[in-house]
């Protein structure tokens, strides 16, 4: 088994053919994957935070309007749905009933949270319904998981204690989901990486995810991460010594490091936006999570229209067409996307050569 059986570092269209040939035919097809952003609001203020520009609006989803939408994305063919977002997800009070709808309605479901206000009897009600629940922690101790997520250090322990209640909830019902922990790697919290894999390793999560920064142009805070050989060989020492020792899965990616090392985007248009998609808290589709309040890439609102109008409408259509057509992929967008891989394929089929039939 690969070290990366999620595949995180890659994609998976290749399980998506249908998908892909019904692109090539016709560009507006419905999405696979959706991000939902259930509310604006955080508990946290993450030093690292690549959406900061649109965090504290008190924005939230209006639970009826989504009921109706979920049923409709799920009858159009939307595969998977991750909640996250500008916010923490669980501070909606409806995240149970969404997560419930979107699962009831065709659709595989996940969640991305920082995890502090997750208890027992809450994750009964969740886990059954997801794929699997990635929790955001980036620290082995409690003064740097203050120092990155910006909360007391009490918030640690209590973090901690909703990742075990959540294990005893997948045990105790023998649920088939996946939890993770997620690492991003920043030099605030670059000395504790073996703190926390000892941590984790012995709570025994079912992987641990250590990824790169990506720094977005249009972040309030300007930083960005310096990363060098040094870095990587010190960190794989590291995993190194944790890999296998117990029923963890210590996922380092470590080519997505290299790649933003490097910098360079090795494709020049984007095609990636007909597979996914971004409904913000304010309710906005999005064909790219990177320029939410950016109008170019704003297909439609869902208290305004179905599901239907704005996946097929034709402001989809232009937004689809600009990104293959006219955004500047070097200046514009996010270092090393999380569709940068998809691009990569799509242009690669994009590229047709003559004769295909001698295979």
């Amino acid at each position: 088994m690969p070290a990366d059986k999620f595949l995180i570092d890659g994609h998976k269209l290749y399980w998506h053919i249908d998908r892909v040939v019904e692109w090539q035919k016709d560009r507006l097809i419905p999405p696979i994957y959706i991000e939902v952003s259930p509310i604006s609001t955080c508990n946290h203020q993450c030093v690292f935070c690549g959406i900061d520009f649109v965090r504290g609006q008190g924005d939230n989803l209006n639970s009826e309007v989504f009921y109706t939408r979920l049923r409709e994305m799920g009858k159009i063919g939307v595969r998977s749905m991750m909640f996250a977002g500008e916010g923490e997800p669980l501070l909606h009070k409806d995240i149970r009933l969404f997560i419930r709808t979107a699962k009831e309605s065709g659709i595989d479901v996940s969640m991305t949270t920082n995890g502090s206000l997750g208890n027992y009897e809450l994750w009964k009600d969740i886990l059954p319904h997801l794929t699997w629940l990635r929790f955001s922690i980036d620290a082995g101790t409690p003064e740097v998981y203050s120092k990155v997520h910006g909360v007391p250090e009490s918030f640690f322990e209590r973090t901690i204690q909703s990742i075990k209640a959540a294990l005893a909830v997948k045990n105790d019902f023998h649920l088939d989901v996946t939890i993770g922990v997620q690492y991003l790697i920043i030099g605030e919290n670059i000395n504790d990486i073996e703190n926390a894999l000892k941590l984790f390793s012995g709570i025994k999560v079912d992987y641990f995810s250590l990824k790169p920064f990506s720094f977005n142009p249009k972040m309030l805070k300007k930083r960005d991460e310096l990363y060098t050989a040094g870095t990587i060989e010190h960190i794989q020492r590291i995993v190194d010594r944790h890999n296998g020792s117990s029923g963890m899965t210590v996922v380092f990616r470590k080519d997505a490091i290299g790649k933003y090392m490097c910098r360079e985007k090795l494709f020049k248009h984007c095609y990636a936006l007909p597979f996914g998609g971004y409904i913000s808290s304010k309710g906005d589709f999005y064909t790219c999570k990177e320029f939410i309040g950016d109008e170019r890439f704003n297909a439609g609102n869902i208290y305004e229209d179905d599901m239907e109008k704005v996946f097929f409408g034709e402001q989809r259509m232009k937004s689809i067409r600009y990104g293959e057509k006219e955004l500047t992929i070097g200046a514009e967008c996010r270092t090393n996307c999380r569709m940068a891989r998809i691009n990569e394929f799509l242009g690669f089929l994009e590229k047709k050569p003559e004769h295909i039939n001698f295979i």
